[in-house]
């Protein structure tokens, strides 16, 4: 029976994409009894759109008016915003913060920027170096072969993939940093 003189090992290496959006979290407080329908339509003329709805969930806040505590909505939308577009939607949020205060509706809106991604445009046009993998693995395929006395020799075989891997999700609390990995399998020599 042959044996099998190879050894395998997975490279990754961390890929250079510079982010190129900021995340924008938005809050709507609004009524118990307000829909979704009515949410969009105070949202009218801004960029969110429902695309950017993420959740809705009911909190309880203290009203010092009734001087008693208040149930509201509170709907969260997630807006992915160019570096070149962050001031234009921050001055259009600003507004329509205001406009929502003055129409007396019982909306309230809040933002925060909460971090910065990669577009998936920046992610499509990204190429890891296959080279640069291979020779990453086959450092590390020297430091096992060396263990056991051995020398690698040629490669044998290479599976996976050196195309940057997109984030799983829409939000990322801070830089995401794609990665790039293969699996190469090196023949070993010395035996």
């Amino acid at each position: 029976m042959a044996q099998d003189r190879t050894v395998t090992v997975t490279a990754s290496r961390a890929a250079t994409v510079a982010p190129d959006q900021a995340v924008v979290t938005v809050g709507v407080n609004t009524p118990i009894t307000t829909t979704r329908d009515e949410v969009l339509a105070a949202l009218q003329g801004s960029s969110i759109t429902l695309a950017n709805f993420t959740s809705v969930y009911t909190t309880t806040d203290y009203n010092v008016t009734t001087n008693g505590n208040r149930d509201q909505l509170a709907w969260t939308f997630t807006l992915n915003v160019p570096f070149s577009n962050i001031k234009p939607t921050m001055d259009q949020l600003t507004g329509l913060q205001i406009a929502l205060a003055k129409a007396g509706k019982g909306m309230d809106l809040s933002f925060a920027l909460r971090g910065t991604q990669t577009s998936a445009q920046a992610l499509a046009g990204q190429n890891c170096s296959a080279a640069d993998l291979i020779a990453d693995a086959r450092t590390q395929a020297q430091k096992i072969a060396a263990a056991a006395g051995l020398s690698v020799g040629a490669v044998v075989g290479a599976s996976g993939t050196s195309v940057v891997t997109p984030p799983t999700s829409g939000f990322s609390s801070g830089t995401y940093q794609p990665s790039c990995t293969m699996t190469v399998k090196f023949a070993l020599t010395g035996l």
